[in-house]
């Protein structure tokens, strides 16, 4: 990520984010000595998240410790840290399960993210590396930069999403870089950071969608961060096939159910116990997707799913290698087709995205079936979408899932009061906007002041005349109206400083970025290594640079075009990038010079970093018009010593050790003995190296 901000896309207001039972957790557990019975009292403050917050904690393999039944129990069996995890995940979903990207598909997406994140937390149990209740949670909010791009610019990702329907996460990570200056991994990434969340979910963020980690990015994380990420991956991995078409005739779907086989092996587990696990995900999804308000339609059965594959002779392990290349391949090669030069064009900011208004929704709560019936005889007349709730708590479920616009509620219920479900509803972002009119057989004046305090708007006392009503949802109408019109202006304002914040961050990427390649180019290259040389002189850690260049490159262009040399110089860029660590940065350097800053990274790391990229380029052919073969690369590797005196020395080092390299036979790696040691000879073998190294 080349230092890309998200603090513009602040500016406008519209980021999901936690309710403000959420926001109150986050800000009690900003230290370590907070407050418990705080904590408790805030949670019990909302009745679902505290049935939420009791189910999880008894939803994990406590080694034969006894069912908790209060807040108080499963805060102290869960610990603050993972209360405050689960109660953002929680409240994240109450409050943004709608937005006005037409084409995002936020049911779809909160399924999939629960799915992930059940997926992960029962596997957690298996395994007992993870603590469950991360697992969940990183699970259900790793993917949250998508809901944020679709919730600051609904209708460039909802154009995005239409002209790409299906596309995989990396290439979407692509097109939304290209659109927005930023994509929705770093955004995910961004959001958890600033929520609190652990640096392991804001990591898994980022690193997820890289289907196999590397050896190297292994060895980088420490076991239990590893272990997440490992979860989380398989959790992705089920929770496609749970979401997907349960179709065998489907190949995507085919291909995705075909792939647990080698899931089992990477968790160390038999298949048939895989899916035995993944099995017990289907029920465990639809009661969570119940709990929260998101519908859950699945009857499959994964061992079900796997008789009929070997039924009709299909064999993973046959068909498997074959889905993944090809799966790679698609990715690759339609890469270039992806990019569509009108998702760079700015919107009117005048257009208004909230297209024309709909009929006013309104929800009737009342313990009396005759009531009900007579309220709603009366709205449906004149032209009301109508929906019933015969309880309280029924009807807070239904107001948080379906967000009318005017709720009416009775006052004397059992469970919870008209006036108690009001000042619930306003605790959330959903329930803040609700018109709501409490009824009620008293009309003193101490009942209205209870009323109004607790957030009411409006009241009607029975027995009450149907013109009186019908004038009184008029006039809450008309304040929705008006209140509408008034957030249709700030989104119109709000898309401005979106807009803005889009062309900032993509004129800030452009001066450190390779338009050629698409890789940070040699300004980035030295800030960056600047930065990096500053911190290891401060912290005493390890850094080393590897500088490549592709050998013959002047052939290239010589014999096949300009058009052949800039496919090389992209392919091999791909190439590069696909094999290095997560800590390492690759930079083109100008010509066909690249540059490696290897973070962390001591000489011996530093040579098998740059082996790995030699052996990758060496095999990958690269075919363009008339150009259809492999080229090679020689690069050169320099540590960071106590003598080297700065970041010029320290390049001149592996510029050195890449000129021993050329001058071997090429396509070899050769290390820098010492910083400053050995002279570059009089006799360059490549005649544009000397004029490209002082460009």
């Amino acid at each position: 990520m080349l230092g890309r901000k998200f603090d513009e896309l602040r500016l406008t207001g519209t980021l999901p984010s936690p309710s403000a039972i959420g926001l109150r957790i986050l800000d009690i557990t900003r230290t370590e000595n907070h407050d418990q019975e705080q904590l408790v009292r805030t949670i019990q403050a909302d009745p679902a998240l505290s049935g939420r917050i009791i189910k999880i904690a008894n939803s994990a393999d406590r080694d034969g410790l006894p069912a908790v039944e209060t807040v108080r129990q499963a805060a102290m069996r869960l610990g603050a840290r993972a209360v405050r995890n689960v109660a953002l995940g929680f409240t994240l979903v109450s409050d943004n399960r709608r937005g006005r990207a037409a084409n995002f598909d936020y049911d779809a997406y909160w399924a999939h993210s629960l799915a992930c994140g059940v997926a992960a937390h029962l596997l957690a149990q298996v395994h007992r590396h993870v603590d469950p209740t991360a697992g969940f949670t990183c699970g259900l909010l790793c993917d949250v930069g998508k809901l944020a791009l679709a919730s600051v610019h609904p209708e460039r990702y909802s154009e995005l999403l239409a002209k790409h329907p299906g596309i995989p996460d990396a290439a979407l990570a692509r097109l939304e870089s290209r659109a927005f200056g930023i994509d929705h991994l770093e955004v995910s990434a961004a959001l958890l950071a600033d929520w609190g969340l652990p640096r392991e979910f804001q990591e898994v963020a980022l690193l997820r969608i890289r289907d196999e980690p590397s050896k190297a990015e292994v060895e980088e994380q420490d076991e239990d961060r590893h272990q997440l990420l490992s979860l989380v991956r398989a959790g992705r991995q089920i929770a496609r096939v749970l979401a997907g078409s349960w179709q065998l005739d489907d190949a995507r779907w085919r291909g995705h159910f075909l792939s647990l086989e080698h899931l089992a092996q990477d968790l160390g587990l038999r298949h048939d116990a895989l899916l035995a696990i993944c099995d017990a995900v289907v029920p465990s999804w639809r009661e969570w997707g119940s709990l929260i308000g998101v519908t859950i339609e699945c009857e499959q059965s994964f061992q079900d799913a796997a008789s009929e594959f070997e039924r009709r002779g299909l064999r993973s392990a046959r068909l498997l290698g074959q889905t993944s290349e090809r799966t790679r391949q698609n990715a690759e090669d339609g890469e270039s087709n992806l990019f569509n030069p009108e998702l760079d064009a700015p919107l009117d900011p005048l257009v208004l995205g909230t297209g024309t208004r709909g009929v006013t929704r309104v929800l009737l709560v009342d313990d009396d079936t005759n009531m009900l019936r007579l309220l709603r005889h009366h709205l449906e007349r004149e032209g009301y979408e109508v929906t019933t709730a015969s309880s309280s708590r029924e009807g807070l479920q239904i107001a948080l899932a379906r967000t009318p616009q005017i709720l009416i509620t009775d006052w004397m219920m059992p469970e919870m009061t008209g006036v108690e479900l009001c000042a619930n509803l306003r605790r959330s972002q959903a329930g803040g906007k609700m018109y709501v009119i409490v009824v009620t057989a008293r009309g003193d004046d101490e009942q209205v002041i209870e009323a109004f305090d607790t957030g009411a708007d409006d009241y009607i006392v029975k027995p009450f005349n149907p013109r009186i009503l019908i004038s009184r949802v008029g006039a809450a109408q008309r304040m929705i109206q008006l209140r509408e019109k008034v957030e249709d202006s700030e989104r119109a304002r709000l898309r401005q400083v979106a807009e803005l914040g889009v062309m900032t961050r993509k004129l800030r990427a452009a001066a450190l970025t390779d338009t050629l390649t698409e890789l940070p180019n040699r300004r980035y290259a030295m800030k960056r290594l600047k930065q990096e040389w500053e911190s290891a002189q401060r912290t005493g850690r390890p850094l080393s640079v590897v500088m490549c260049d592709i050998d013959h490159f002047k052939s290239v262009n010589d014999e096949h075009g300009h058009d052949a040399g800039d496919v090389v110089l992209r392919e091999t860029g791909f190439t590069l990038q696909a094999q290095l660590r997560a800590s390492d940065v690759l930079c083109r350097l100008g010509g066909e010079e690249f540059l490696v800053i290897a973070v962390g990274a001591e000489a011996e790391t530093g040579m098998q970093v740059a082996e790995r990229l030699r052996g990758s380029v060496e095999r990958h052919r690269i075919r363009y018009q008339t150009f259809d073969r492999n080229v090679t690369i020689s690069l050169g590797v320099a540590e960071a010593h106590a003598g080297t005196r700065s970041i010029d020395d320290l390049i001149k080092a592996a510029d050195e050790a890449l000129y021993v390299a050329k001058a071997g036979g090429r396509n070899r790696v050769e290390l820098s003995p010492t910083p400053a040691s050995g002279a570059a000879p009089a006799d360059d073998p490549d005649a544009d190296s000397a004029e490209r190294r002082s460009a």
